[in-house]
């Protein structure tokens, strides 16, 4: 086996197998997978033509991603491919478990191998999924709240100025995202590579080698306050994968959430707004639009 890191230039492999699974769990596009390669510190090979992709994060335990078929799914081949990554994790003297497995993976594992499997379900990197019109007409009580954020936002404010994200306005997010850390204790860049600003700052550099990449920022009084970028996941689902601006203006995440689904995805039918993380105020945050949805994951761990 040879392992690699994720370059942009490996980009055809992993859109042709994640083009062939249609997952609706937010990890499984290039975009994600490369802006947190560093994060995650993961290597990737090809084993019976399928995409294998092991993490070894700083933080945790190394684990293994559910293998992929970069063409029709063979059981035997997904067998063999397992029994193969079990000896890389020996050779590493690592023990073999595999994370962040969308439920509808879970079955492979139990029906295709001739072993013992236990499934925990992980419900802090579950993805929270949304019905795309819910978030574009915040209608009916439940999500009175997020209209009256916006009434507030536009009674204050006047109005806003959206904008689309182009090599014009990078730099522009990148101060938004600077001083959103400034003034928050969840962003740690102690090692700068591991950081969401860094991993944001990949899909600006590459914003033009990424096809499918949207993003826009949305300006208070001529100046730039908040910035989203998300892309389509499959034929019906959209991820947002960055979402930052100024606590300090009322309503501005309200705003930029609402207007960005509706003028870039209001064609889909889910819009995936990714995980929690287990950060409480992220969860609170997250279930505060009315989740239509999760996308459950698992850790994995088959009884060799």
């Amino acid at each position: 086996m040879s392992w690699k890191e994720i370059e942009i230039t490996d980009m055809d492999i992993f859109q042709k197998a994640f083009g062939n699974i249609k997952s609706q769990a937010s990890e499984m596009s290039f975009a994600n997978m490369f802006m947190w390669r560093k994060n995650y510190n993961t290597k990737f090979s090809i084993i019976n033509n399928m995409l294998c992709m092991v993490a070894n994060p700083r933080k945790y335990k190394p684990f293994a991603f559910c293998p992929i078929p970069l063409d029709t799914f063979n059981p035997e081949e997904f067998e063999d491919t397992v029994f193969k990554l079990k000896e890389y994790f020996d050779s590493q003297d690592w023990k073999l478990f595999f994370g962040r497995v969308e439920e509808c993976m879970v079955e492979r594992f139990k029906k295709y191998l001739k072993v013992n499997i236990k499934a925990k379900k992980m419900d802090s990197i579950s993805d929270y999924v949304y019905d795309t019109e819910s978030l574009i007409t915040l209608a009916g009580k439940k999500l009175s709240s997020k209209r009256n954020h916006i009434n507030r936002f536009l009674r204050e404010y006047g109005g806003f100025e959206y904008v689309e994200i182009s090599n014009e306005n990078f730099s522009e997010c990148e101060r938004i995202f600077d001083e959103w850390c400034e003034g928050n204790d969840s962003c740690n860049c102690d090692v700068p590579e591991e950081c969401e600003k860094w991993a944001c700052s990949q899909l600006l550099k590459y914003w033009d080698k990424i096809p499918g990449l949207k993003g826009a920022l949305i300006k208070v009084n001529g100046r730039a306050e908040a910035f989203t970028i998300g892309e389509m996941l499959n034929d019906d689902t959209a991820v947002i994968h960055i979402e930052k601006g100024n606590a300090d203006i009322h309503g501005i995440y309200a705003i930029i959430n609402r207007e960005f689904v509706e003028r870039t995805f209001s064609h889909t039918k889910y819009i995936n707004r990714e995980e929690d993380m287990g950060i409480e105020g992220l969860r609170k945050a997250k279930l505060s639009y009315k989740p239509s949805g999760r996308v459950w994951k698992y850790n994995i761990y088959p009884e060799f």
